[in-house]
């Protein structure tokens, strides 16, 4: 059984009124909402907030994902708009989960390397990041024994799966899956899942996704940030799948997180359908950026003695290059900087188990050429001192 967080309980008097809302309609004696009385602006009508977000916008962001069919459990579930939550972001999303499931000082598992967003913001929660590892014998790989060790300390409430990896680029297997969705129901734990650049991958023979799954208690996230290629439209959405009664009892205490903070505009719900009829035209347009990057990385380091070498991602919007342990990370991107006003990210930021920096697959051709000269040329010149 999953043990969910003392501050996720709303209480015995919100529960009854719950309740009795669902009969029928509860008049409050204590209504400030000004739309209820005629003194909102009228175009926007009557305001009566829905923890998920409006009905509609949740209706037509369903129809959107029933029309995924690449899955990679056949125990899943439909998507429907009762078990989707919108919200600003996948950030915001971590941090409602994590209120969700941990108490301050419970631990939640995640993948390392990766980019360091989930220990930033299980930092500012109170709750305890714990690694597990990928490792590297020419692909990247889950190494499950070290999610089993992670998974037997105490107080571990959520494991999260990054669908790919960023900046890996490594999707979870199926086997992998299968493995590790098997603990997490054997420790009650649950599942959170980023699926935001899965869209993005270098196969048609991908794993399938994760959301929607009913083998475990599962929180799947993804938004426009990735899909529309556009960080600034502040929309994104958690998905709940599992057993019946684990999804209702979720669905009912993170009800009350999304009622702290409703943070949906109605500009959000109002654009949101006609934004996802955008998606598949902008995904593909950005799928193709990307592969034509990966392709001229792939050119730049193929037959040719180098100090450094291209790791193939398998999705996503980077890729890393490896240089020798001898060629200091700090030195080399010092070197970028100051002789060649390029900024870069060296792997330790990623805790990559290797000498890295991460390149980004999204820039113009030109750009992306140019860039990779630069970078290899750098790579070449501290090999040589």
């Amino acid at each position: 059984m999953i043990i969910y967080s003392k501050r996720s309980d709303s209480g015995r008097l919100n529960d009854i009124l719950i309740e009795e809302q669902k009969a029928g309609k509860i008049s409050q004696l204590n209504d400030s909402n000004p739309t209820h009385f005629g003194l909102g602006i009228k175009k926007f009508g009557a305001y009566n907030p829905d923890p998920k977000g409006e009905l509609p916008t949740r209706m037509a962001l369903a129809e959107f994902l029933s029309k995924r069919k690449d899955r990679i459990s056949p125990l899943f579930l439909p998507p429907s708009p009762e078990r989707i939550y919108l919200l600003s972001s996948t950030s915001q999303g971590y941090s409602w989960l994590m209120k969700l499931l941990c108490d301050p000082q419970d631990k939640i598992a995640y993948p390392s390397p990766g980019y360091p967003l989930i220990p930033s913001i299980a930092k500012i929660e109170g709750v305890e990041a714990i690694p597990y590892f990928l490792r590297f014998d020419g692909s990247w790989y889950i190494d499950l024994p070290s999610v089993e060790e992670a998974l037997s300390q105490p107080d571990v409430k959520a494991l999260v799966l990054i669908h790919p990896n960023n900046p890996t680029g490594s999707y979870v297997s199926k086997e992998e899956f299968e493995k590790i969705s098997g603990l997490c129901r054997k420790k009650d734990v649950a599942i959170i899942c980023d699926e935001v650049f899965y869209d993005y991958g270098f196969s048609s023979n991908l794993p399938g996704r994760i959301s929607g799954t009913a083998q475990a208690l599962t929180f799947s996230l993804d938004g426009f940030s990735k899909l529309l290629a556009s960080p600034q439209i502040k929309t994104a959405w958690i998905e709940v799948s599992g057993r019946e009664d684990e999804v209702a009892e979720a669905e009912a205490r993170l009800d009350f997180i999304a009622d702290s903070f409703l943070p949906n505009s109605w500009f959000q719900n109002e654009s949101t359908p006609r934004l996802l009829e955008l998606a598949p035209k902008k995904t593909e347009e950005v799928r193709k950026r990307t592969q034509e990057n990966l392709e001229a990385l792939r050119k730049a380091f193929s037959g040719r003695d180098l100090a450094s070498s291209l790791i193939e991602p398998e999705g996503g919007w980077s890729a890393l290059v490896r240089f020798a342990s001898t060629i200091d990370e700090d030195a080399l991107v010092t070197e970028l900087i100051k002789k060649y006003a390029l900024s870069a990210q060296p792997g330790y930021f990623f805790d990559t188990p290797f000498n890295c920096v991460a390149v980004s697959l999204l820039p113009p051709e030109g750009l992306s050429k140019s860039r990779i000269k630069v970078l290899i040329d750098a790579i070449e010149a501290l090999s040589r001192e």
